[in-house]
């Protein structure tokens, strides 16, 4: 019920993804890395839009492999493409 869905199901997929935020903040998830560029959009663009819709807040944030790999070899750690703000995690780790 990914970011392809988003789009001909909204209020499904919108759910679905609550539903998953709701149990990674039960576990206590802080960074969630995702694989699938599609699957990080639908997280990271949607985690705010949930956030508000549904009046609950979630502790963690969103990244793409690619740009923790780019993170870990010390890429420049001001991302400037996410909807979860990432500075409040990257200073928690240590990292800026």
């Amino acid at each position: 019920m990914g970011f392809s869905q988003l789009h001909l199901n909204k209020n499904t997929s919108l759910q679905v993804t609550k539903t998953k935020l709701d149990s990674l903040q039960r576990a206590g998830v802080e960074l969630m890395i995702h694989m699938c560029p599609n699957c990080h959009i639908q997280y990271d663009r949607y985690q705010p839009v949930i956030e508000k819709e549904y009046g609950v807040e979630y502790d963690m944030v969103h990244m793409n492999i690619a740009q923790f790999v780019a993170l870990s070899m010390g890429a420049d750690p001001r991302f400037q493409t996410h909807s979860v703000p990432l500075e409040g995690f990257l200073e928690k780790a240590g990292i800026i």
